[in-house]
């Protein structure tokens, strides 16, 4: 009887071990977040009362980055009137900038979480020889975009992404 009981002992336990093992389990919960990839321009803009040939408008545009995480961000300039344009000297524009064949400036370095970039350019200059009667209203347009840094090197190529491959 003893050697019955202890027979029915190991088969239990022996199926048990086995159920064990054939059952074990491990779980893993992954928790996926996405980041807020956002920025904004601010600038310092003094328009003028009455513009005159020759006048330094002070226009300084810059991006801040609103996100959390690091990102890298463009550029484009554009006049609302080709006249307005003609009007004006070339815009200077920062070191840190640089324009591609896309049109659009890029900022050399990813800009942090909550930094800003150097001004685009400080000034607009309407040309000298103008004639006062002629110099027409203009707006000039800055527009910005911006992508996450992780997983490229440099703007060009996060943007290159972005935009589907194209360089």
């Amino acid at each position: 009887m003893i050697l019955f009981a202890l027979g029915c002992m190991t088969v239990l336990g022996a199926g048990a071990v086995t159920y064990a093992y054939l059952t074990d389990d491990d779980v893993k919960q992954n928790e996926i977040r996405a980041a807020e990839n956002k920025v904004h321009i601010e600038e310092e803009f003094k328009p003028p009362e009455d513009p005159q040939p020759g006048d330094v408008i002070v226009k300084k545009p810059w991006v801040v980055n609103d996100s959390k995480i690091p990102v890298y961000v463009r550029i484009r300039v554009h006049f609302s009137d080709l006249r307005g344009e003609s009007q004006c000297e070339p815009l200077q524009i920062h070191r840190k900038w640089s324009r591609q064949e896309d049109g659009y400036y890029y900022y050399d370095n990813a800009l942090a979480a909550g930094e800003k970039t150097e001004p685009l350019f400080e000034r607009i200059q309407l040309k000298p020889d103008l004639i006062k009667e002629e110099i027409c209203p203009f707006d000039l347009i800055v527009y910005t975009e911006s992508v996450q840094a992780y997983g490229f090197t440099n703007a060009e190529t996060a943007f290159a992404a972005l935009d589907g491959g194209k360089e």
